[in-house]
């Protein structure tokens, strides 16, 4: 071998070494952005619990008043 075939042979792993080290580089920054992902579902999902907690126990007050309500025209006729 050479020492020109040494020197392309060397730009290519070095060209391949700063490939590499680039999607290493993208990989760890998609992880990031992954978690950050996560977190944030996480939290929607604990307000979309509690939202929906808040809505049922709203139903519930709603319903009773409907149902005192209806006792209470029941009662007056």
């Amino acid at each position: 071998m050479e020492i020109q075939d040494l020197s392309v042979l060397e730009e290519k792993i070095e060209k391949l070494l700063q490939v590499v080290n680039r999607l290493r580089a993208e990989r760890e920054e998609l992880q990031l952005r992954l978690q950050e992902k996560e977190a944030e579902v996480s939290r929607l999902r604990e307000e979309l619990n509690r939202r929906e907690e808040e809505r049922r126990a709203v139903k519930e007050r709603i319903e009773h008043l409907i149902s005192r309500l209806s006792q209470f025209s029941e009662e007056g006729a």
